[in-house]
């Protein structure tokens, strides 16, 4: 009747996954590449978005639960955008 399966590696990382969302100056295509491709190089880091029509230019990151948010911040700013974690 039912049938028992387990979870594939992909499955269990998709569990251990935490969404990080900020504030930032991130308004056009090209900005956002730019930080996508900075930020795609953090260990854990599976996704990353950027809602350019919203006033406060959410930042948000789909990453493991080790991924410190003051990085996420310090590597942004090194690159001259505002970037602040919203609670």
């Amino acid at each position: 009747m039912f049938e028992l399966t387990t979870l594939d590696h992909n499955q269990t990382t998709t569990l251990n996954q935490q969404v990080m969302v900020f504030g930032s100056n991130i308004d056009t295509q090209l900005k956002e590449t730019v930080v996508k491709v900075l930020l795609q190089d953090l260990p854990g880091v599976t996704d990353i978005s950027v809602d350019r029509d919203n006033w406060e230019r959410i930042l948000r990151l789909e990453c493991n639960p080790e991924v410190p948010s003051d990085l996420v911040v310090a590597k942004v700013r090194s690159i001259g955008f505002k970037c602040y974690e919203l609670v």
